[in-house]
């Protein structure tokens, strides 16, 4: 599993590496999941919300790279959502955003629990390669 969630980060940060002007130093990303369990009975609500802000940051936010919302296939009430951002400044503006603060404002009670999981990839460099057949 821990294999399967590296590669998806690697391959949505590549998957807009292409269209986004390129990152200057790739020790400034700010990449993370997202491990989030809903309650069974706010799901569709809340997977409404989910889309809403991450489609939203990634088109209004210079500095969002990539917000992608999952639910396991086995589990539909867990969610993993991976997050990369240009950098820490980035994240915090985001924090900031009106699209961001209704999704916080408007799903605490729906969330049963939620931890942010801090991640470092591996091969930047090449992270724009591995979307490439997808087009």
């Amino acid at each position: 599993m821990k294999k399967l969630i590296f590669l998806l980060v690697l391959a949505l940060f590549s998957a807009v590496w292409a269209e986004a002007r390129p990152v200057e130093k790739y020790g400034d990303l700010v990449v993370r999941i997202a491990e989030i369990e809903v309650y069974p009975k706010w799901l569709d609500a809340y997977l409404t919300a989910a889309r809403t802000v991450g489609a939203e940051s990634v088109a209004k936010e210079e500095g969002v790279i990539c917000i992608f919302p999952m639910q396991m296939k086995e589990k539909p009430n867990i969610i993993r959502i991976i997050e990369i951002y240009r950098s820490e400044e980035a994240y915090k503006a985001h924090l900031q955003t009106p699209h961001f603060r209704t999704y916080k404002d408007g799903t605490p009670h729906m969330i049963k629990s939620l931890k942010l999981v801090p991640m470092s990839p591996l091969d930047a460099e090449n992270m724009g390669l591995i979307f490439k057949k997808i087009k």
